[in-house]
């Protein structure tokens, strides 16, 4: 496997995790299970941290837990979402899925949504029916978002790993002890380019 395959995975523990991303995914497993033992109430989760250290990677693996099909997710850039879309989503979800699963809208840079979309946007998450899951990254500080959009969501600030945990990932590739410091630590805690990094440096190296 390359390492830009990585990049495709999803952890299906918390233990696979790189870095902080794995504490949260812990905090997951606890959040679904008490949401579905009351019967389903709606999630809202806002995941929150620089570029490449493990969003997507959490909300794809909330939506396993959750136990959504490809069918019952749909998911938008932030830019992307206007009052129309909005509307068109909040009509969707009221709808149940026909084998009972998680409803779940994914909205990647959440905090691109135009501002006259999140005005509707709030109303769809105080609306939001059992079963559905909303749940959103940004790589924005939280402060930046509107106070009315942070306390609609439970949030989680995802810390960038240490150079030592990305320098062990790198060790499925790489040998060369120089490659495996630069690179995990002029990745600055990005994991994906950190992946990318090893790439090239393995075809420089063919």
């Amino acid at each position: 496997m390359l390492p830009s395959q990585f990049l495709k995975l999803t952890p299906s523990t918390p233990d696979e995790f790189i870095g902080p991303a794995g504490a949260i995914a812990k905090l997951l497993q606890r959040a679904v299970k008490d949401s579905t033992a009351a019967g389903k109430t709606p999630l809202t989760v806002l995941f929150n941290g620089p570029p490449g250290i493990g969003k997507s990677a959490l909300a794809r693996y909330l939506i396993g837990l959750l136990g959504s099909d490809k069918w019952s997710v749909k998911k938008y850039s932030g830019n992307d979402v206007n009052i129309d879309t909005v509307r068109d989503i909040a009509a969707d979800l009221h709808y149940k899925d026909l084998f009972g699963n998680w409803r779940v809208l994914w909205i990647e840079e959440a905090d691109l949504i135009p501002a006259a979309a999140q005005n509707r946007f709030l109303m769809l998450l105080d609306d939001l029916p059992q079963g559905c899951a909303v749940i959103c990254t940004s790589n924005c500080k939280v402060d930046d978002f509107q106070k009315r959009f942070q306390t609609r969501f439970k949030i989680y600030d995802v810390e960038p790993p240490q150079p030592q945990e990305i320098e062990n990932l790198l060790r499925r590739w790489l040998t060369r002890p120089q490659d495996l410091k630069n690179i995990s630590i002029m990745s600055c805690g990005c994991v994906r380019q950190a992946l990318l990094d090893a790439e090239t440096c393995l075809q420089a190296a063919a």
